[in-house]
């Protein structure tokens, strides 16, 4: 028996889907008309997307946020070695971008299912030419600045003035002495602002409270703290030791 000329061999399909939202499914499957639906096909269980032995041979293949941070959490390994062997697109909400910025190194393209789902077929389309659909490094600090500033209100006034003077690149020690707190305590409070605001470390932050220092100020001003003149532009020195 004779191999299959290239004519000949199988069709592959365009997109595989591993969702577990069917209204989410129902959507992205409506944005193709009844020829094209036989390129998708849908993963009932995820799970099986990167343990099976027989992987799918679809040319793009679509994660949803949840799925994907499940199989990145239980999988990671086998997670990552998928991706390097397939053309993934990440498709998430906004507010999930935060969320996901540790995933798309993983993937070669992400769709918004509240901003840019009427793209889907042309991020597909592109993704399986070999193009990278991710967004920019400056979108990226547009859109995650937004998201943070929009959860600025998470913390209270004295986070947001600890928040501050981790932009002057101060220690915790320094920090606990120019605004009366124990060291302990300014450590506690600088792990609690990272985690809220989603940095992945100490630096992220500081690099988006200089960007975003009139949005800070402007926060502990509205809460009516105390601690608004704790915010300086500057490095001050501490006040010089009483003699005795």
């Amino acid at each position: 028996m004779t191999e299959l000329s290239a004519q000949e061999q199988p069709r592959r399909p365009l997109a595989a889907l591993a969702v577990d939202d069917s209204r989410l499914a129902d959507d992205i499957l409506s944005r193709f008309d009844a020829d094209e639906r036989r390129d998708v096909t849908l993963f009932a269980d995820p799970g099986n997307l990167v343990l099976g032995p027989s992987e799918t041979n679809a040319e793009v293949v679509v994660l949803s946020f949840s799925v994907m941070r499940m199989l990145a959490k239980l999988h990671a390994e086998n997670l990552a070695e998928f991706c390097r062997r397939h053309k993934v697109v990440l498709l998430i909400r906004s507010q999930e971008f935060l969320d996901s910025t540790g995933l798309l190194e993983l993937v070669c393209g992400v769709v918004f299912s509240d901003a840019n789902m009427h793209r889907l077929k042309d991020i597909l389309a592109l993704s399986k030419a070999g193009y990278s659909i991710l967004p920019s490094a400056a979108v990226m600090d547009i859109v995650t600045d937004r998201l943070r500033c929009d959860s600025i209100e998470k913390l209270s006034p004295i986070e947001l003035a600890i928040l501050d003077q981790v932009r002057l690149a101060k220690t915790n020690r320094a920090i606990a002495r120019g605004l009366s707190l124990t060291e302990a305590n300014v450590k506690t409070k600088v792990r609690a602002i990272l985690k809220s605001l989603k940095f992945q470390n100490r630096t992220e932050a500081a690099v988006f409270a200089a960007r975003q220092y009139e949005t800070i100020k402007a926060a502990i001003l509205q809460l009516g703290s105390g601690v608004a003149d704790d915010l300086t532009d500057r490095e001050t020195d501490p006040p010089a030791p009483t003699a005795h």
